[in-house]
């Protein structure tokens, strides 16, 4: 009897230090090599099982993570390739599962980098050192912070704040060597690593996370059983942010573009032959690039 609480005493412990140090992400990795030289494939021939296996098995926040993995598609088209030198394009698609028992998933970040060089070879091994630069892992543990942080912010008001912070020093990290990319002067409203991550540290876009946050707490998590108030919680969302744009906003913003370059499509959907037009007035002004998924979605001809 002694020895059978030990052992479930061990079970217990075993599991409680699951949880508490269990990974965040769950991604999938895919390596385009068009643009490269057949030569200069071989020394990244295995860079997407690398980056698969870096990210699947680390833990990226200190956060007593719960729940399921965040699902990642991670996108990486490759140029270069001379002496081991690459130049790449980054894109990152993050989703969010949704609650109801139609275990959908919404798109919760849509990130595209164009400004990534490295040096890479055949046997590369990539560590995790936060607070070391590294050429390749650290724009790969920037933007998974950035993932973790968004995600966190749809299930509790400004839960992804200490990611968003580790994020920003993994900026100031780079911008310290003189990184490309990692530049922390630029125009307001350029999409730069740096604006991203200084407006979701500004306590002036609080408001605006909050309504990220309500969007899917309010709205799309509850799609499944009252899907009428979801819409109109949704429709209440899209009021307040059109409200915040034109109070609290001095110009353009990158957090702005970041939420609508996800959601534009899933929006229009969701409104798609909704009888109040106002909402489709509000959205165009939000979200002007976007125009005519708003205009398709406004005369129900969406698909």
């Amino acid at each position: 009897m002694k020895r059978k609480f030990q052992y479930l005493f061990l079970l217990i412990l075993l599991l409680t230090a699951y949880n508490l140090f269990s990974q965040e992400i769950e991604v999938n990795v895919t390596v385009n090599m068009d643009q490269l030289a057949f030569e200069a494939r071989t020394q990244v021939s295995n860079m997407e099982s690398d980056v698969k296996n870096y990210i699947n098995n680390q833990k990226f926040t200190n956060i007593e993570w719960k729940g399921d993995k965040i699902p990642v598609d991670l996108t990486i088209f490759l140029s270069g390739g001379a002496g081991n030198r690459y130049s790449a394009r980054l894109l990152i698609i993050s989703r969010r599962y949704l609650d109801g028992p139609d275990e959908g998933q919404s798109v919760t970040c849509k990130l595209y980098d164009q400004k990534w060089s490295f040096e890479y070879g055949l046997g590369a091994y990539l560590k995790y050192n936060p607070n070391t630069y590294n050429s390749f892992t650290t724009l790969i543990d920037y933007y998974m912070n950035l993932v973790i942080g968004f995600d966190m912010d749809t299930y509790g008001e400004l839960d992804g704040s200490s990611a968003f912070e580790m994020a920003k020093n993994l900026v100031l990290l780079g911008a310290s060597y003189n990184a490309e990319g990692y530049q922390t002067y630029s125009s307001p409203g350029d999409f730069t690593r740096f604006n991203l991550v200084a407006e979701l540290n500004n306590v002036r876009y609080n408001d605006f996370r909050k309504l990220m946050f309500s969007y899917y707490v309010d709205g799309l998590d509850q799609m499944s059983t009252n899907k009428q108030q979801a819409l109109a919680a949704i429709d209440s969302v899209i009021f307040e942010m059109a409200a915040f744009k034109e109070n609290k906003m001095t110009g353009p913003s990158v957090l702005l573009q970041a939420f609508f370059d996800a959601k534009a499509q899933e929006i229009g959907g969701l409104f798609n032959g909704y009888p109040k037009p106002q909402v489709f007035q509000q959205l165009k002004y939000l979200d002007p690039g976007n125009t005519s998924i708003y205009d398709e979605a406004m005369e129900g001809k969406i698909r």
